[in-house]
């Protein structure tokens, strides 16, 4: 059998065939590369690691780079490199002129079950000091830290990836239309 059409309506589709494949890579790719802001490791970049008695804390935060606003701490807590997995963990985040922020970090909320999660919201850009309590049976240890968090990013700029794909869309659409226009009438 022939692989070409033998149909009376055959028409070269070179420069659409073409226009069609860069369409379809632009979409992949404008896909691909909105997706990728939501891609983290497990608990978003390593903030602080200290050893606390036997244990090893690391603090993790989401969104990366820290912003003001609503994030996410992940705290690992390890004991000769295993998980800790029943210990209670408070966060405290302190800055002069704004106060102090408490929250309890469990696993629960975590999407890494062997992480310890508090979601929090920074009022202000600027230095934060933290402060990470540990309490496991009658042991408690505790680690700080300064941590800064940048400026937070405004609407448009967080969220430009989703509201251009309706006038991409849309301007796309236009593209196609006149490029099937123009070869109806080149082919009559």
């Amino acid at each position: 059998m022939d692989l070409f059409s033998t149909d009376a309506d055959a028409r070269n589709d070179g420069t659409l065939a073409v226009l069609r494949s860069f369409l379809f890579f632009g979409v992949v790719a404008v896909t691909l590369c909105a997706q990728s802001n939501f891609v983290l490791a497990d608990g978003g970049v390593v903030q602080i690691q200290r050893s606390a008695g036997r244990y090893i804390i690391t603090v993790f935060t989401a969104p990366v780079p820290l912003r003001a606003g609503p994030a996410e701490i992940s705290i690992l807590i390890q004991d000769n490199q295993n998980p800790v997995l029943d210990a209670k963990v408070a966060v405290i985040l302190r800055r002069d002129g704004v106060g102090t922020i408490k929250a309890e970090a469990g696993r629960e909320q975590a999407k890494n079950k062997l992480l310890y999660t508090a979601l929090v919201r920074f009022p202000e850009a600027g230095c934060w000091e933290i402060e990470v309590l540990v309490a496991k049976n009658t042991e408690e240890h505790k680690i700080t830290g300064v941590m800064t968090v940048a400026p937070s990013r405004h609407f448009l700029l967080t969220h430009w990836w989703v509201l251009s794909l309706p006038p991409v869309t849309i301007v796309l659409f236009v593209i196609n239309q006149w490029l099937k226009r123009r070869q109806k009438t080149s082919v009559k």
